[in-house]
């Protein structure tokens, strides 16, 4: 059997397409060094950061031991964003190192493990310098000593910063379980003429926000994944704002909110006459802050009570019906609030009316400086028998509302006909024609089909096949 060698080599390149097909499904991975001119006080870093990451996916990294370094921990940081109307994910994972020793390390040959895969560092240079005693360096990683070109000290230009930190509260003593917001931010004045950079950011905003989140509160989290950038004007100055952390906080008890001093690392850059850049350390601290929560007045359910400014809308899907058939009774109360706490009374069967559990469906929106939450309830009615009937008789719910500083109830208003014969209590609602009638006795799976798994699955049977299919080729040529 005669096997033509063009058709081999077209084979041969259309396996090779299906691998990187496949392997094309997978992250994209790409991993860096940090800052390599250091002092005994700093870290060495590398990162990695791998895209295309899937939902409540979190990549498994090994980073390599460095001799002169000791790894010191692991920060990871996500980033959702929308391209081309794809929702992406970003994940950095990064390594702290410290280093043992001052001097000047190669660092070559590195691997990093991802998920399984290696992949390698580029080659180079880390100079460890004492803390007081910090070399400047050029782009190139090497020492820069251009300071010293024919005997003169270059002479950088010191332009003082128009900057400042800032963590604030809405609220200093609201009430227990009402919400309060806290912001924690960096604010650039537009006359400020210094050039800054924060030091590490993957590193120290993580940490810092760690601090602040509070163990007696219940946090509803803005969801900031990297900086939200903002003009605006403070006392008629007209600032950039970058704001790290913004979150509604309700506390859970009448103890001190209390959140510390928290401090910012940046690199000021002062420039010489000749252009030259030469870093140097500032930093900012913020002031501790205490919010003291208040006592609900007295009120028997006063525990339990929930905290807002809240409002009810409601539907039924119809106002006259006849004994028997089903109302299906829509209830949505929303609010400046924390929307978890919200639990209506149980409503009870009675003479009137069957009632059947609700389907709840619960949301947390942010909006503006507010977060809105969100409860909904379907209820299924049978009506039993005939006449006008209020729902607000069977639906209504408590809570505290703290700009009045006071008790009220929100309460159903739909009235409803009925007519008909009184029946006695059925088995289960009934609506005609729903197209859910039924459907307790299909048989379900829950099973989640993973597609991208499916194709790589049948990419490298293909792939199998093929390859088997070669073999075969040139073993009859040969025969």
């Amino acid at each position: 059997m005669k096997v033509n060698k063009k058709y081999i080599t077209i084979s041969i390149l259309f396996c090779l397409f299906l691998i990187f097909s496949a392997k094309g499904q997978n992250s994209d991975v790409s991993v860096v060094f940090g800052e390599k001119n250091i002092t005994l006080a700093e870290q060495l870093t590398i990162t990695a950061v791998v895209s295309n990451v899937g939902e409540g996916q979190n990549p498994d990294c090994k980073f390599p031991e460095i001799p002169n370094f000791k790894k010191t921990g692991v920060s990871k940081t996500k980033n959702t964003s929308i391209v081309s109307g794809q929702k992406i994910i970003i994940c950095k994972i990064t390594q702290n190192y410290n280093p043992t020793q001052e001097g000047t390390f190669k660092l070559n040959n590195l691997k990093v493990l991802v998920n399984g895969a290696e992949v390698k560092l580029e080659n180079g240079m880390v100079v460890v310098a004492n803390a007081s005693e910090k070399p400047k360096t050029g782009d190139d990683g090497e020492e820069d000593f251009s300071d010293f070109v024919e005997g003169k000290k270059t002479e950088f230009i010191e332009v003082k910063e128009d900057v400042f930190l800032s963590l604030t509260t809405d609220k200093k003593s609201p009430y227990v379980g009402e919400a309060f917001n806290v912001t924690f931010a960096f604010y650039v004045a537009e006359s400020n003429g210094a050039e800054l950079k924060i030091d590490k950011y993957e590193v120290q905003i993580p940490e810092i926000i760690k601090k602040l989140k509070p163990e007696n509160c219940w946090e509803e989290n803005f969801g900031l994944v990297e900086a939200k950038e903002q003009d605006l004007v403070i006392n008629g100055k007209k600032y950039h704002e970058y704001r790290f952390y913004q979150a509604t906080l309700y506390p859970l008890n009448n103890q001190a909110v209390k959140f510390p001093s928290v401090t910012l690392n940046l690199l000021k850059f002062n420039i010489s006459k000749t252009g030259e850049r030469k870093p140097v350390s500032v930093s900012y601290s913020t002031k501790a802050l205490s919010v003291q929560p208040r006592e609900l007045p007295p009120h028997p359910l006063r525990q339990q009570m929930s905290v807002g400014v809240f409002s009810l809308k409601e539907k039924v899907n119809q106002y006259k019906t006849n004994t028997g058939k089903a109302i299906e009774y829509h209830l949505e109360i929303s609010g400046d609030g924390n929307a978890s706490t919200v639990k209506l009374p149980d409503v009870k069967s009675d003479s009137l009316f069957d009632f059947y559990p609700p389907e709840v469906k619960s949301s947390v929106l942010p909006q503006g400086s507010k977060v809105i939450g969100t409860q909904a309830f379907t209820f299924q009615i049978i009506p039993k028998q005939a006449g006008n009937f209020e729902l607000g008789r069977y639906f209504y719910w408590v809570y505290f509302d703290p700009k009045r500083a006071k008790y009220d109830t929100l309460r159903s208003k739909i009235a409803i006909n009925i007519v008909g014969e009184t029946i006695e209590s059925i088995e289960a609602p009934s609506t005609e024609g729903s197209i859910y009638d039924g459907i307790e006795n299909v048989a379900t799976v829950a099973n989640e089909i993973n597609y991208s798994t499916m194709i790589r699955g049948q990419a490298n049977i293909l792939i199998a096949i093929m390859l088997l299919g070669m073999i075969y080729a040139f073993w009859q040529k040969k025969k």
